[in-house]
């Protein structure tokens, strides 16, 4: 049988997970790695492309969905990734009236890019760190996400 966790450890989970997303999210964090990957677009923007790359071509409203903001919101974002030669839309082959954007070939070299400062940030933040104590990090941290996404029914 499982251990049950003490409220004192739920606590201090929450308080440790919820510190750490504030600072990972933090605007000067992403305009750093934006900095080290040489991709100069807005904070937002780079949420966008991220995501973009994650789910493939889609709609601005599938997109503003998968980024949990308002389809007007997105609009501006898909709009400077556009500008910069990150994104580019087509013809929505399902509908024809409609388009789709994607990453074009530059706007793909800049997310690996990006994934890659953003690898690097993290091999520095867990450098010293015994292999198995990564892996019980990374470990514990798929649990997590695993649990939250069946909590929210999100895939």
């Amino acid at each position: 049988m499982a251990a049950t966790a003490t409220p004192d450890t739920i606590v201090e989970v929450e308080s440790t997970l919820s510190e750490l997303v504030r600072m990972l999210n933090r605007p000067a964090v992403t305009r750093r790695l934006m900095a080290e990957a040489d991709v100069a677009i807005e904070v937002g923007a780079s949420w966008a492309l991220g995501r973009i790359g994650r789910i493939g071509p889609c709609r601005l409203s599938e997109l503003a969905a998968s980024l949990g903001v308002d389809a007007s919101t997105i609009t501006h974002r898909v709009q400077a990734l556009e500008r910069s030669g990150y994104v580019e839309r087509l013809a929505d082959p399902a509908d024809g009236r409609a388009s789709v954007v994607q990453l074009s070939p530059p706007g793909s070299a800049a997310l690996v890019r990006l994934r890659a400062a953003r690898r690097s940030l993290f091999g520095r933040l867990v450098q010293g760190w015994e292999d198995a104590e990564r892996r019980q990090l990374a470990t514990a941290l798929e649990r997590i996400a695993d649990a939250l996404s069946r909590e929210i029914d999100e895939p």
